[in-house]
């Protein structure tokens, strides 16, 4: 299992498993040029991520930054991107400078190889055609075989075999509660496809992972549906997440967000939210701490 922390000024852990791991898989070794499926986890040879790295598989894992015949153009051809080092779409097609296709042969977009920096949803190709770059076991950035990629939707389920769309790697608090969470880095690359957020930091690799808010309610402690799970504001996005409650009082001291119990922010210590509607049983409210405005804690 893999560990995941919050990304924000408070934060929480919590324990994710990968989608590389697959609960079909046997103890047999996967044989990696005999065009069987030697572990019976429904991938074979090459195929198969044990494979990765292996010598006879190279031949298929070579990185390619001229095979560019995959990437959808939707610019509009009369109007290109004109400057892919300024940080601005120039052609008001949504993508910026090297993530906009017309930048594909630009010099300050090339790319060597499939690395952590070139495997996000919108990231141009960077593998021969056939593969795509995301990671493998240790969150090495290797070039995948297109199988990976082809089930599963962002924020939804998982494929049958833990694929996921291009960008994103299928993750969750338990195996029973995986999703296809997409890749981000909070400093180089916070965006998230839809309304997602970079919420959540791998502790054993620079990435981090896009996560939907929940909305739930943080002073009822209302709208969420796991066991175990309480409503937690998240400092500086104006919304709420569910994650699993912590027992800390007012005054504890705590590192992560859900280190208190629901109804208490924390800031060094458990402090109480309040707002107009909910007073402070001790102390007076305070209001700031990239929570939404009106709200704040009770010191």
């Amino acid at each position: 299992m893999k560990s995941l922390r919050i990304l924000f000024s408070v934060m929480f852990l919590m324990s994710l498993a990968t989608a590389c791991d697959d609960d079909k898989k046997t103890t047999k070794n996967e044989i990696c040029n005999n065009q069987a499926d030697d572990d019976g986890d429904g991938l074979q040879d090459c195929d198969d991520s044990d494979c990765n790295g292996n010598a006879a598989c190279a031949a298929n894992n070579v990185n390619n930054t001229n095979n560019l015949n995959n990437i959808n153009n939707t610019n509009n051809v009369n109007n290109p991107e004109t400057n892919c080092v300024n940080d601005q779409d120039d052609d008001g097609d949504g993508l910026t400078d090297c993530s906009d296709s017309d930048c594909v042969n630009d010099a300050a977009c090339q790319v060597a190889s499939c690395t952590l920096e070139t495997l996000f949803f919108d990231s141009p190709a960077t593998c021969d055609a056939g593969f795509q770059c995301s990671v493998n076991d240790t969150y090495a950035a290797t070039c995948q075989p297109d199988a990976m990629f082809a089930g599963g939707d962002f924020y939804g389920a998982c494929g049958a075999n833990g694929e996921c769309p291009f960008g994103s790697i299928c993750a969750g608090s338990s195996q029973d509660d995986l999703s296809c969470m997409p890749f981000c880095q909070a400093e180089t690359h916070p965006g998230c496809p839809e309304s997602g957020i970079c919420m959540y930091s791998l502790t054993d690799s620079t990435l981090n992972l896009c996560a939907l808010p929940d909305n739930c309610d943080p002073f009822e402690n209302t709208g969420c549906t796991g066991a175990g799970e309480g409503c937690y504001f998240l400092p500086s996005e104006g919304t709420s997440t569910c994650v699993g409650a912590g027992d800390g009082a007012v005054g504890d001291t705590c590192q992560y967000l859900n280190d208190c119990t629901p109804g208490l922010l924390c800031n060094g210590t458990c402090a109480e939210l309040c707002d107009g509607t909910h007073t402070c049983t001790t102390g007076t409210c305070n209001t700031g701490y990239g929570l939404p405005d009106g709200k704040g804690l009770c010191e």
